[in-house]
Order: C-alpha cells, then sequence, then structure tokens
C-alpha cells in the first residue's frame, strides 16, 4: 500500500477544492437567466407606456367632439393602459417564478450515441455529486444539459481513445493501476476520515482546543488612505492637519478599495502588516494618525487608528469549515502514523544511509 504526502494533498484537495470551474460556469448561468429575465420585463414595461402615450394623443385630438362622443371614448386609453401594465406585471411575474419540476414518467433516453442509450438517472446521479450551494438557484433544465454534454463529451473522447488503442498501451495500464491506487487510498480516506469531520462533537472538541490555544495578540481598528505620489500624501497630510475629517478625506483622496467606507479598514492584528507599518502603527493612540505616509510598493499610506483591543478567538459558527479541514489534517496525520507502525516502515536518505526524523523549528 502506497500512502504519501502526494497522495494526501490530492485528497485535501480533492474534499475541498472540486467544483471551482463548475461553479464558475453555473453562476454564469444564473447570471445570463437574470440579465434575460430584466431584459423582457423592460421591453414589455416599455410597450405598455407607448401604447399610453398613444393613447392619450388620441384623447386630446378627439377634444372637440361632442359630450356624448367624449363619454364613449373616455375610457379607452384608461383601458388599454390597464390591459398593458396588467400584460407587463404578468410577464415579470413568470420570469421571477421558479419554474415548477417537470412531471416525467419513467427513465426516459435523453442522450443517444450510435446504439448506446443514456437515461435520465444516469445524468441525475451525476447531478447528484455537485455540491448544493453551487446549483442552488440555477436553472435546472440548463444544469441537465450542461451534465448530460459532459457525460456526452466523455463518452465521445473515451471511444475514440479506444479506437486508436491507447487503452492497449503499456503507458496508459501504467497510469491505469497508478489512477486504481490513488482512487483507492482517497475512497479509504474518505471513508475513514469524512464522517469525523462532519461529527459535531469532533468539530467541537477542536474548537474548544483552538480556543485554549488562541494566543492574544494587539488588534487596531485602521482608517486607510492610500495615494500614489510624494505630492499627493503632502495634500492629505496637510489636510488633516487643518482638522478635516479623515473619512471624508479617504472618501476623496484615497485610491485604496476601502475608500467608499470612508477608509474603513476593520480591526487588523498587527503581526500580519510589515514591519515599517507595524512598529509605526505600534506607537499610535486611539484616534492619532500617522504623521508621515508609510511607503510601500503599493503606494504611500496614511492611517488613523480608532481603537485598540486585545484580539478574540472567533465564534464556533465563523471558523466551522477551518475547524473541519483542520480535523481531516490532524485524523490523517494519526491514521499515516498509525499504518506506518502496522506496516513496519523504514525510511531512508537519498544516499541509502537510515533516514532520522528532525524536529522542525520553533515558530514565533
Amino acid at each position: 500500500m502506497r500512502i504519501n504526502l502526494i497522495c494526501i494533498a490530492a485528497v485535501l484537495s480533492f474534499l475541498y477544492a472540486d467544483y471551482t470551474f463548475a461553479g464558475a460556469v453555473f453562476r454564469g448561468f444564473s447570471k445570463k437567466n437574470s440579465e434575460n429575465a430584466s431584459e423582457s420585463a423592460k421591453n414589455t414595461t416599455e410597450g405598455a407606456d407607448k401604447a399610453s402615450s398613444n393613447a392619450e394623443a388620441g384623447g386630446k385630438a378627439e377634444g372637440n367632439v361632442e359630450a356624448e362622443g367624449k363619454a364613449d371614448a373616455a375610457p379607452a386609453p384608461a383601458a388599454e393602459e390597464s390591459k398593458n401594465e396588467k400584460v407587463a406585471s404578468d410577464e415579470v411575474s413568470a420570469a421571477e417564478m421558479p419554474k415548477k419540476e417537470k412531471a416525467i414518467v419513467g427513465d426516459p433516453v435523453v442522450l443517444k450515441i450510435g446504439r448506446k442509450e443514456f437515461r435520465r438517472s444516469q445524468v441525475l446521479d451525476d447531478m447528484k455529486g455537485l455540491p448544493p450551494q453551487l446549483v442552488k438557484g440555477v436553472n435546472q433544465d440548463r444544469l441537465f444539459a450542461m451534465v448530460r454534454d459532459q457525460r456526452m463529451s466523455t463518452y465521445l473522447m473515451i471511444e475514440q481513445a479506444k479506437k486508436a488503442g491507447m487503452d492497449k498501451t503499456k503507458e496508459f495500464l501504467e497510469k491505469l493501476d497508478q489512477m486504481k491506487e490513488d482512487l483507492m487510498a482517497r475512497v479509504f480516506l474518505m471513508k475513514e476520515i469524512l464522517p469525523k469531520a462532519e461529527n459535531e462533537s469532533a468539530l467541537k472538541a477542536r474548537y474548544a482546543k483552538y480556543v485554549m490555544e488562541f494566543k492574544k495578540t494587539k488588534e487596531h481598528h485602521l482608517y486607510h488612505i492610500m495615494v500614489a505620489s510624494e505630492d499627493e500624501a503632502k495634500a492629505v497630510l496637510a489636510e488633516l492637519g487643518e482638522g478635516k475629517d479623515f473619512s471624508d478625506v479617504a472618501k476623496r483622496k484615497s485610491v485604496a478599495p476601502s475608500k467608499e467606507k470612508g477608509g474603513d479598514e476593520g480591526f487588523i492584528p498587527l503581526q500580519i502588516l510589515p514591519s515599517p507599518m507595524k512598529d509605526t502603527l505600534q506607537a499610535l493612540k486611539e484616534g492619532e494618525y500617522t504623521k508621515e505616509a508609510i511607503k510601500t510598493e503599493a503606494g504611500l499610506h496614511i492611517f488613523r487608528v480608532a481603537e485598540n483591543r486585545d484580539s478574540v478567538a472567533q465564534k464556533y459558527e465563523d471558523c466551522k469549515d477551518a475547524l473541519k479541514q483542520m480535523v481531516v489534517q490532524e485524523e490523517v496525520m494519526k491514521l499515516i502514523e498509525r499504518l506506518e507502525k502496522q506496516y513496519n516502515v523504514e525510511k531512508f536518505n537519498e544516499d541509502g544511509s537510515p533516514y532520522v526524523a528532525t524536529e522542525p523549528p520553533a515558530t514565533n
């Protein structure tokens, strides 16, 4: 049995990073559906407005008609406008309402390639493997068609490869054996590890350990102005020196993404900042700002410290996904250590000499 770090990395990637590309495609479909619905509603409403305007013009042209004629013609524009508004309203409602699930009897054929038939149940099985958060709100007909076409593409490529005799080559057979071993390791790990990562008791126990090991550090609530040149930085500092409001100056002068929020960057642990920036901010008290711009490759930065506090551990629900990954990693390492002892593993250096494990250097 071969279980190595490459396999572990593949498994973790398999568990937490699949379907990224599919997700982008699905979101594209969803966005397109929404845009089409909005465009349809817009066109229909414009038609209603135009019909109403024409009717109003017609009413004015008949202004000299006798009173009896006026009485008969007056309701027509209102009735027409009401009818058009109802049509527009109905179309918008129809666009916004989700499609009702089709009542499909049996298991019909949904794809034929020569004599090979693929049934609806096979495509639905493929769809079950997609993460719910990625397919939520996606048009089901489009999703079904996409998964069906993916099955078609895969089958066609496999058939073409068989015709070329690729399934008989030495290279293919070697890779097939390797894939079988990797797949077997994945399935084994999924069966052994995933249930533990989904176990609420195990997650809460890991959270308790995280809270106990959590080291408090200083966090600063920072407001930030970033500019591109020395002259711009001097102009910003001059305004602040005149008593101008930091957030107002940030909205007008900053090129940082936070400018729309008045430069508010929220609470930031100082240890994640580069040294020049960290050292300068550590010396500031609440309400103070940097009297000189801090220069980095991104530009020149001016900060204001709104509040200082000790960092706090995240709430359980906020870090649940991270806890699952921690549990998976820890359980994988425990499993590997147990199997190494069970199978009497011996490791050697590149030159064949006995391998001696060394402790990694301590990190602060």
